[in-house]
């Protein structure tokens, strides 16, 4: 199994620059998943007034939650990367929105996973504060 710094993130989510929102899995685990991102002005769409709109940091977080299961299947379950679809975003807190250049470290903790149904907790922190939370529901497209 690849170290997870060399595991290229469009390996593990079909969405692509400028409407990417993760750049890195940091550390996988059965129970959790910590991905970080630097939202960058020209590089990224959903930025507004030089910070990630909150539009952009609700992306960020299905993202997130994407990169989790698609390092599950791929490198646990050995499948291919599927299609998700979020269903639901719940208890949607965001303090403030991450300017250009932030660092955001995403924890993404499982809760239950039914079938091709997920629900996750989303933590958004730059260094010790945490900017935003939310819970979150997605499913699997089946083949």
């Amino acid at each position: 199994m690849k170290p997870f710094s060399d595991i290229p993130i469009g390996e593990l989510l079909p969405q692509q620059p400028p409407f990417r929102f993760v750049d890195s899995l940091e550390e996988y685990t059965a129970e959790l998943a910590r991905i970080r991102f630097t939202p960058e002005e020209g590089k990224n769409l959903l930025m507004e007034d030089g910070c990630l709109s909150a539009a952009g940091l609700m992306e960020h977080m299905a993202q997130c939650s994407a990169v989790r299961v698609g390092y599950y299947n791929k490198f646990i379950l050995k499948l291919p990367v599927k299609i998700g679809y979020i269903g639901q975003f719940r208890k949607l807190k965001i303090t403030r929105l991450p300017k250009a250049g932030e660092t955001l470290e995403t924890t993404i903790y499982l809760k239950e996973e039914v079938y091709n149904i997920t629900m996750v907790d989303a933590e958004v922190r730059i260094g010790d504060e945490v900017i935003a939370t939310a819970s979150l529901k997605s499913a699997v497209k089946d083949d």
